[in-house]
Formats: structure tokens, C-alpha cells, sequence
């Protein structure tokens, strides 16, 4: 098993103003990670608006990364559906295509564990390429390490993305990994904990903005400065607690912003799926302050 390295971000979803998929836009954001080396990239998760985005449009999103990234990067593909059966149709339509391996997450919050353990192996049964669970209490209820103790024995799920703030259950989860299987974070505020506990890789949507700082502290750290490390993780946590969460008030993720802010960069429109709002005109004032007194660090 070839295992996940160094930063993997959560891979946006740029739309055009009539909410189709910005295919130009999509694929310059593809190409600057290439270009940038990163070794893989999380496509279609909670970040990439996937759960609103029509089944079409999640193809659509598949067939592009899979034709603008190169062999040698690895693409975890979301393919989590409210209806069980798109998620196996969708499996079916795109296991052609040039995709590492599958990620789900359920949608469900009042969903017990074990409805939930039915499904990710009915999913990973069904699946023809490697299946990662996707773990995060914001979307459905906590998978606590020994929930995931459980799965790692089914042959083809080979990781899971644990997302959490509870460093216990991290540590936990992390001493799962072996030689087929891995386990991946993905707060940023805690990497440098995480790293610190051995994980190899994380995702981060937060990439689409600090793509280079991000791998700063993962360089760093592999080096061995870990002073270095520390000090950028300390700066990093302290500007994402000062950034301007507007929208995010209403959308509970902060994509307006970050596309907002990726817009001021040049590289994808602010539009968003109907079920999230965009940066409103008074709030432009502060993200633009924000922006100007940053953007030194931001991709």
C-alpha cells in the first residue's frame, strides 16, 4: 500500500454564476497544486460543496480531475450520497476513470454507528478501488476509535479521514495505522499535534488559501526543526482566529470566504450552490482588510 504524504488539500468547487461547474477555473486550481507538487487532493468533500451539487455535476467535477492530474497524484474521490444507490451508480460511472480510491462520509446525524458501519461496507464491497471512511461529529455522530478498530479488517477500506478536535480520540484513531492502513487528520489548528503523533498526511480546505504555509509546518517538521514547526503553527492558528467568519455565520463552513478570498487571489469566482450564501457587500470591507493584511501568506 502506497500511503498519503504531506498536505492534501480539500479540493474546491468553482461555479459560474448560473451554478455550473466553472470547468476553466477548476482546472488552472488543478494545475497550480501540480505545479506546486502536492501528492494528492481530496475531491468532493464537505469543503467542495458536494452534498450540493447534483449527480451530473459531481461527474462532471470527476471526469475533469481525472483528466488534468498526472499519474503520479492521488485522487480520493467523495462519492457520499443521501440515497445509497446514486452512491453505487455513482462508483459505477466513474471507476473507469483515472481515481486512487474512493471516500465517503454519512450525511446522517441521528444515524447510529451501526447503520453507519452497515453502509461504509456495503460501499466498500461494492467498490472496485481502495474505500476511506470519512469521520467528522459535524455531519454525523462521533466514530470513536474502536468504531474504527472495527473496519480497518475489511480488506479494501485502506484508511479513513478522522476529523476531530479531540486529541484523545485522534491518538486513537492514529494508533490504528499499520502497513495497510492509514489514518489522516484534517484540523489544521492541530497539525502540528497530529504530526507529533505520527500522522503522515491531512487534508485541509484551508489549503485553498495557505497552501504553502501549510507545508511549511509539514517541512519543517519532517527536517526536524520543530521549534520552526511550532512557531508557524502558532502563527497560522492565530490568523485563522482572526479571520472573518460573515457568511460562515449562516453557511456554518466558511466557503463564501474562501472563495471570496480566492477571488481577490485570481483564481476562481465567489459563486456558490444555492444552499450556502455569498459574501455580502458590507462584509467585503472587512474580508478586504483581512486580505490585504495577509495575503502575503495565502497560497
Amino acid at each position: 500500500m502506497e500511503k498519503l504524504k504531506g498536505l492534501i488539500p480539500v479540493l474546491i468547487t468553482p461555479l459560474n454564476q448560473d451554478k455550473t461547474i466553472d470547468e476553466k477555473s477548476l482546472e488552472n486550481l488543478i494545475y497550480k497544486y501540480s505545479e506546486f507538487g502536492v501528492k494528492g487532493l481530496w475531491v468532493l468533500g464537505t469543503g467542495g460543496e458536494d452534498m450540493c451539487l447534483s449527480f451530473q455535476d459531481r461527474l462532471n467535477i470527476a471526469n475533469i480531475v481525472s483528466k488534468n492530474t498526472s499519474p503520479n497524484m492521488k485522487i480520493i474521490l467523495g462519492c457520499s450520497f443521501f440515497s445509497p444507490k446514486e452512491s453505487f451508480e455513482f462508483i459505477e460511472k466513474t471507476s473507469s476513470l483515472r481515481i486512487s480510491a474512493y471516500h465517503a462520509m454519512p450525511y446522517h446525524q441521528k444515524v447510529s454507528l451501526k447503520q453507519i458501519s452497515d453502509w461504509y461496507i456495503k460501499l466498500a464491497d461494492f467498490s472496485p478501488k481502495p474505500f476511506w471512511c470519512y469521520t467528522s461529529g459535524n455531519w454525523a455522530v462521533r466514530m470513536p476509535p474502536e468504531f474504527i478498530s472495527n473496519l480497518k479488517i475489511h480488506p479494501n477500506i485502506e484508511g479513513v479521514k478522522y476529523s476531530s478536535s479531540n486529541i484523545i480520540d485522534i491518538q486513537g484513531a492514529i494508533q490504528l495505522e499499520d502497513d495497510q492502513f492509514q489514518v489522516i487528520t484534517a484540523v489544521v489548528k492541530s497539525l502540528f499535534t497530529c504530526l507529533s503523533l505520527g500522522v503522515m498526511a491531512a487534508t485541509s480546505v484551508e489549503a485553498n488559501l495557505y497552501l504553502s504555509y501549510i507545508q511549511s509546518i509539514f517541512d519543517s517538521f519532517e527536517r526536524g526543526d520543530i521549534k520552526d514547526a511550532y512557531s508557524k503553527q502558532i502563527f497560522l492558528n492565530n490568523e485563522l482566529l482572526n479571520y472573518p467568519s460573515l457568511a460562515a455565520k449562516d453557511n456554518f463552513l466558511r466557503v463564501a470566504e474562501i472563495k471570496y478570498f480566492m477571488k481577490l487571489n485570481g483564481y476562481c469566482q465567489d459563486y456558490l450552490s444555492d444552499y450556502y450564501r455569498g459574501v455580502e457587500n458590507s462584509e467585503k470591507i472587512e474580508l478586504n482588510s483581512f486580505f490585504e493584511k495577509y495575503v502575503e501568506f495565502m497560497f
